[in-house]
């Protein structure tokens, strides 16, 4: 038993509707890991629609890494500019929805930085006006103190 806990390469695992792709991690590090992302986007999920950008902040780490569909790459090293980031791309009017669903570990670096891809369905309005769409992302997750945060979120393709 205590090697194939140790000996575990590329292991899928479903994890509360979250698939998980592994390398040499046991399996109870992998389940944890997975409950804990998908606990992360759940609480994302609720902080958007709470349409509060400080409690969204909470969420990503400095410095942020984003990159768009067509492989433009910002960076964002302060708190002011997240905010700003923020304001002006995912919250740019008043956020009915949003739920991230498809949720799927890519690779566990360590066990403080994952890579998932996920997509974010969400309906905003704006104007008057009532927008929706689906965001596929790649997105890296780091733990500061304890929490996830995001690293760097890859705009892979909309609908």
């Amino acid at each position: 038993m205590k090697y194939f806990a140790i000996a575990t390469l590329f292991v899928l695992f479903l994890v509360a509707g979250c698939s998980v792709t592994s390398g040499t991690f046991p399996p109870g590090t992998v389940a944890t890991i997975g409950a804990e992302i998908n606990q992360f986007f759940a609480d994302l999920s609720g902080a958007l629609r709470s349409n509060d950008v400080e409690r969204v902040l909470g969420f990503y780490a400095l410095p942020f890494e984003y990159v768009d569909y067509e492989g433009t790459a910002i960076t964002i090293a302060t708190q002011e500019t997240l905010r700003t980031f923020i304001l002006e791309t995912t919250m740019t009017g008043t956020i009915l929805e949003d739920e991230f669903r498809n949720l799927k570990v890519l690779n566990i670096l360590s066990e403080d930085n994952v890579v998932v891809t996920v997509d974010e369905h969400w309906v905003q309005e704006y104007g008057g006006s009532t927008y929706s769409g689906t965001d596929h992302l790649r997105v890296t997750l780091v733990k500061v103190a304890g929490s996830w945060k995001i690293r760097k979120t890859e705009l892979l393709g909309f609908e």
